[in-house]
């Protein structure tokens, strides 16, 4: 991946949501409230065999949500970040049909599923209307969004318990997935004889 590359990532996936949310943070400051959703993805969570520049942007942008989050409380604005798996749409369904994602990226990829971007948005939608922070879409990023979620913001303490009682089964079952999916890798590229 170039450089360029890298750059023009960040202004689509990073950039993009900040020039969005500062287009809009004026008419929510001045009714004191508001709702802000960043997607980012499973892939802002766990770092993926081919997907370097675009995990990076994905990962800033729960900074700016958490940074964000802090910021405007005091104004009764909340934010929720969503972190999507694989969501059917014709950008996929072309990557997945015409195999132009890695093997190892793809057989990661599948242990998280793939939804409908129907799923995907009443998910999200469902999220910031009872308040969440976090977005997380089945099992796989249920678990990641506990593993990932350290110190961010709680805004439901229903979330808080949840992430408390299951973060060590979580991590457990993140290091195992982990392990297998760095075994897969090594796998794929060890030199024949």
């Amino acid at each position: 991946t170039t450089p360029q590359e890298f750059e023009e990532m960040m202004k689509i996936n990073y950039l993009g949501c900040v020039y969005c949310t500062k287009a809009s943070i004026d008419y929510m400051l001045k009714q004191r409230y508001g709702r802000i959703v960043f997607v980012s993805s499973l892939a802002g969570q766990v770092g993926l065999f081919g997907y370097t520049s675009y995990c990076s942007t994905k990962f800033a942008l729960k900074g700016l949500a958490e940074a964000l989050q802090m910021e405007l409380v005091k104004y009764n604005i909340y934010i929720t970040i969503a972190y999507p798996a694989d969501t059917d749409t014709p950008g996929t369904m072309e990557e997945l049909n015409n195999k132009l994602r890695p093997a190892e990226t793809q057989a990661i990829e599948q242990t998280a599923g793939l939804y409908t971007s129907d799923e995907v948005a009443e998910k999200i939608i469902k999220s910031t209307t009872n308040g969440s922070f976090s977005c997380s879409f089945g099992v796989m990023g249920y678990i990641s969004t506990c593993v990932t979620s350290g110190v961010g913001p709680i805004t439901r303490i229903f979330d808080a318990l949840l992430q408390t009682l299951f973060i060590g089964i979580a991590k457990l079952i993140g290091m195992i997935l982990l392990k297998y999916f760095y075994t897969d890798v090594r796998k794929r590229h060890r030199p024949t004889n």
